[in-house]
């Protein structure tokens, strides 16, 4: 701790000029592996393709990153703390940050008797990610899925937020968020901050903490962009974009049972982006088809429900997960003048891991997956002739040390 402690006050001193936080840490993880992938494709036009890799992966078993963290003691019952992450990739050196150098998250907050206000880049009370982690941290065992395995609906980290998180009173504890424009670097956007002219974001959550049970509510809410519909100087629509604002809305929790932790989530949604072009609400840019890019929609809607378990067992721990997602792409137009249409959506995924620990910080992992994703759109009045079916599969091993 005291060589990592001098590291971080001498990172400091690089950005700042001064190392005198009361108490600096310097932090990651690295995690890379071997991962097989089987990838299975029926198009809209009923042609069928089969893929096969073998490739190095780096994040199979948890996101790479590193960064510092500190708080100092104001007195009176009041601290300010900091924290500046970044992510990279180990098999190939390169940044995961979307141009940022701090894209993990790089917050500020002040604590006290009154609970703690936080100001910066930071992720969304159901992203998965950072310090407001709350709901897959709570409700989904893996903590944001299985890499290639997971379908349900999620936030993001956004620039611009504010974040309130009350004291803990009785086991419970309310945490609310406004971003004031979700993507400072969105070149497409013109407005300015807080206006109807750039994405917005909200949320609301109640935790509950009782021993051996955990228990999440939460509510998400996406203002999009009022003018993200059009491109201003061509006046052409840009397609994929959902014109309902995006509403996400979870009930779940864990139970720890001694031999066993349970874990369970449903969550209901709307106006979720859809589209290879856009925000996919199924976690991949050609999830549900690089040829999937309507010209209007008002997005999707739908109940997703997971279902997880955490036991150890042969010398290490298995993480068993269970995915179900059941909507609909409401008002779908594939072309300018086209009669809006809903499209059926069903996802469903499986996996498991076993994770065997060689010290406190070094670990190995092996792991599989299934997951499906269709889209009934035969019936559509497009081009398209056939349903869409896609498919993949997923083998990978490999290892995770934290520092």
């Amino acid at each position: 701790m005291f060589k990592k402690s001098l590291a971080a006050l001498a990172i400091g001193a690089a950005f700042t000029g001064s190392a005198f936080a009361a108490d600096v840490t310097l932090y990651g993880i690295l995690d890379t592996g071997l991962v097989y992938l089987h990838e299975a494709e029926h198009d809209y036009n009923g042609n069928k393709t089969n893929e096969n890799s073998f490739t190095e992966q780096s994040g199979y078993g948890t996101t790479s990153r590193w960064g510092i963290k500190g708080t100092e003691e104001l007195g009176n019952g009041m601290t300010v703390g900091f924290v500046l992450e970044n992510g990279f990739e180990v098999d190939n050196g390169s940044s995961d940050n979307g141009g940022r150098l701090f894209g993990r998250e790089a917050s500020l907050t002040l604590a006290g008797n009154f609970g703690q206000v936080s100001f910066g880049r930071m992720g969304g009370v159901g992203s998965s990610a950072g310090t407001y982690d709350l709901v897959y941290s709570m409700a989904e065992v893996f903590d944001g899925g299985d890499y290639n395995v997971w379908g349900v609906a999620h936030s993001g980290r956004y620039d611009n937020m504010l974040t309130y998180q009350t004291p803990e009173f009785a086991g419970l504890q309310a945490t609310f968020q406004y971003s004031f424009d979700t993507d400072s670097q969105d070149d497409t956007t013109t407005g300015r901050e807080g206006s109807s002219h750039v994405d917005r974001y909200a949320s609301a959550a109640l935790t509950g903490n009782y021993g051996k049970l955990q228990l999440v509510a939460a509510a998400e809410w996406m203002n999009w962009d009022s003018e993200s519909f059009y491109d201003a100087d061509t006046n052409a629509r840009y397609a994929g974009r959902s014109e309902k604002d995006g509403q996400i809305y979870y009930l779940g929790g864990n139970y720890d049972c001694g031999f066993a932790k349970t874990f369970f989530l449903g969550q209901y949604f709307k106006g979720q982006k859809v589209g290879a072009s856009d925000y996919d609400l199924w976690g991949s840019d050609s999830l549900i088809g690089d040829d999937f890019t309507p010209y209007s929609t008002d997005g999707a809607k739908g109940y997703g429900l997971h279902l997880g378990t955490i036991f150890n067992a042969l010398a290490g721990e298995w993480t068993v997960g269970l995915y179900y997602v059941d909507g609909k792409i409401e008002n779908t137009a594939m072309n300018a003048g086209d009669a809006g249409e809903d499209i059926d959506v069903n996802y469903m995924g499986i996996t498991g891991r076993y994770t065997y620990y060689l010290s406190k910080r070094t670990s190995l992992y092996l792991g599989a997956g299934f997951s499906q994703t269709k889209l009934d759109v035969k019936g559509l009045k497009t081009e398209f002739t056939d349903d869409y079916k896609y498919q993949v599969t997923q083998v990978y091993t490999g290892i995770t040390h934290t520092f």
